[in-house]
């Protein structure tokens, strides 16, 4: 397996909008739906979709007048590998020190580790589910 590398966080903003979308989207549907958050440059955009392209994250094709953009990697697969590599880089691998670290500071609280426990009681006892 390829390592997929680490999106800046305009070019991850970009591919959520994508991955929100059915395939293809075109540059304008694209833009349409950033702009409900921010005011983007469609120059600066198509830039950011030839980057991403570029990258491995989009295929592109003309559709009439359009260029469409299709995700080559999923929204699902580019978490895991950001998850992964955040409890390696910060954590050293450990997800029980993550947790302890949410919980010391405040960040998680009891609901969220017994939300986390009937997850894991659940996934230990089931494991396709």
């Amino acid at each position: 397996m390829n390592k997929i590398k680490r999106l800046p966080d305009t070019e991850f903003e970009v591919m959520m909008c994508v991955w929100e979308h059915e395939p293809p989207c075109s540059t304008a549907d694209i833009h349409k739906a950033l702009e409900k958050t921010r005011s983007w440059n469609m120059s600066a955009l198509q830039t950011m979709l030839n980057r991403l392209t570029e990258k491995g994250f989009l295929s592109t094709e003309k559709i009439g007048k359009n260029r469409c953009y299709t995700p080559l990697i999923s929204k699902e697969e580019y978490l895991a590998a950001e998850n992964r590599s955040f409890i390696e880089r910060i954590n050293g691998g450990s997800i029980t020190r993550l947790v302890a670290s949410l919980y010391d500071s405040r960040s998680i609280g009891e609901k969220d580790l017994a939300e986390l426990m009937d997850y894991i009681n659940k996934h230990t006892q089931n494991p396709k589910e």
